[in-house]
């Protein structure tokens, strides 16, 4: 091979190694996030305990259907031992998802986890109203609210 061509062969294989370190690089420093702010939701106007009330029903896994968790003003899901519900599933991040309640409704948000929230089977990317019977997947569990 001419002298010209290994030249183009090593500087291709050199910007193809500088490439792949580029796209690791960026892929890690997408995982980094801030922590998600803690704050509270709006004062509401005091509404019957029927209002305040919703509870998410556990349908899958198997091994957790039927668990059920009242939710009132806000619930945290995620893997973080803090989280009110928390779930043992490698799919979920530590602070991936919640549902608050905000003038009588019940929102879930999606805190900006890796593999998203899905309601209903679409993925949401802004904070969603539950209605009875609304399904929501964070990783490989499933819930339902009532």
């Amino acid at each position: 091979m001419s002298d010209a061509v290994l030249t183009l062969l090593k500087l291709a294989l050199l910007a193809a190694v500088y490439g792949f370190f580029a796209w690791v690089l960026w892929a890690a420093l997408g995982q980094l996030r801030p922590a998600p702010s803690a704050a509270t939701p709006p004062p509401t106007r005091p509404r019957s305990a029927s209002s305040t009330r919703g509870q998410i029903t556990i349908m899958e896994p198997p091994e957790l259907k039927g668990a059920v968790m009242p939710v009132t003003d806000e619930l945290t899901i995620g893997r973080a031992a803090a989280c009110t519900l928390t779930l043992d599933d490698t799919y979920v991040s530590q602070q991936h998802a919640r549902i608050v309640r905000r003038d009588g409704q019940h929102l879930v948000d999606d805190l900006g986890s890796t593999n998203g929230t899905f309601v209903n089977r679409e993925r949401i990317t802004v904070p969603v109203v539950l209605k009875p019977g609304d399904r929501v997947q964070i990783g490989s569990t499933v819930l339902e609210f009532s």
